[in-house]
């Protein structure tokens, strides 16, 4: 959160466009230019969202993240907030993951209590942030993007048609940058 109060958000996108960070997810889109795209749509509200309903068989590494490093998954996503404006951020939890939601929350809590989640965090006036965890039905499908969305919105998780596409239209129609586990990780 440090480089983030230092730096303007052109500066933090720079910087991850240098680092080559692309999503970890399976596709390898560059992190940089999904938040810019999201960051430049104009709209009331904009979210991020960290996808860990890891459904691949025989695949743990999320939940290896989640166990030893879930502060640095929440300043990752702290970091895409303070980046494309969100006030709003969403960890889809996989369903089968649920014995780790008492330990998340405590992270997120120790994170409010040194006023780095929550309303002006480190004291920057306006720069307001929180973290849901959102508990997911175990569909394989929703580790899809789109789909994701859906279930978190309440509805059926099927992948939505696109374009448009989550970074212009994602959460409640509203631009949203969603990453994997690994991802928010790298970029914190």
């Amino acid at each position: 959160i440090q480089s983030l109060l230092k730096n303007d958000s052109d500066s933090l996108l720079t910087m991850l466009e240098q680092s080559g960070l692309r999503g970890r997810g399976g596709a390898g889109f560059k992190t940089a230019l999904k938040w810019r795209f999201c960051r430049d749509t104009d709209a009331s509200d904009h979210y991020v969202v960290c996808n860990a309903d890891e459904g691949e068989p025989g695949t743990f590494k999320d939940r290896i993240l989640l166990n030893s490093f879930a502060d640095n998954v929440f300043e990752g996503m702290t970091l895409c907030a303070g980046i494309i404006g969100a006030k709003k951020g969403y960890l889809y939890l996989r369903g089968e993951y649920r014995y780790l939601l008492e330990s998340l929350e405590r992270v997120l809590q120790k994170r409010r209590d040194a006023n780095l989640l929550g309303k002006n965090i480190c004291g920057q006036q306006g720069f307001d942030f929180d973290i849901d965890i959102h508990l997911g039905a175990g569909a394989y499908i929703c580790g899809e993007e789109s789909a994701l969305i859906e279930s978190l919105e309440g509805k059926r998780g099927i992948p939505r048609k696109r374009p448009p596409f989550p970074v212009t239209s994602g959460f409640r129609n509203q631009p949203t940058v969603v990453n994997n586990v690994e991802t928010f990780v790298a970029a914190a």
